[in-house]
């Protein structure tokens, strides 16, 4: 079952992400918030695919945040996780104003 993370940033970014898959698709489709270099975006993309793409502006400049590039503070307590993938509460890098202040907390959704 999938579920999701809201993301926030003091610059104003607030969206929230779906994370994982479904009952039918897990085993294809693994949606985690990733950061896309070129058009400066939070997105979800599928990080089951061999090679990643903006669902935004289709670059393939898109980084997982379980990327240890993207944490800008030590590793904090689990917010989501999904297989190897794991969220924290501690500081990332926001795609929009590019500081260690992006933090995920936990969403309100849960899907299948």
């Amino acid at each position: 079952m999938g579920s999701s993370v809201q993301a926030t940033c003091p610059c104003g970014l607030e969206t929230e992400i779906m994370i994982g898959g479904g009952m039918m698709d897990h085993e294809t489709n693994c949606l985690f918030p990733c950061c896309c270099e070129k058009c400066h975006s939070l997105v979800e993309a599928n990080v089951l695919v061999k090679k990643l793409r903006c669902p935004k502006c289709r670059s393939t400049k898109i980084i997982p945040y379980s990327d240890p590039r993207l944490a800008s503070e030590p590793v904090g307590c689990v917010v989501e996780s999904w297989f190897d993938l794991t969220l924290t509460d501690g500081a990332y890098k926001c795609p929009e104003c590019e500081k260690p202040t992006l933090r995920f907390g936990p969403g309100s959704i849960l899907w299948d």
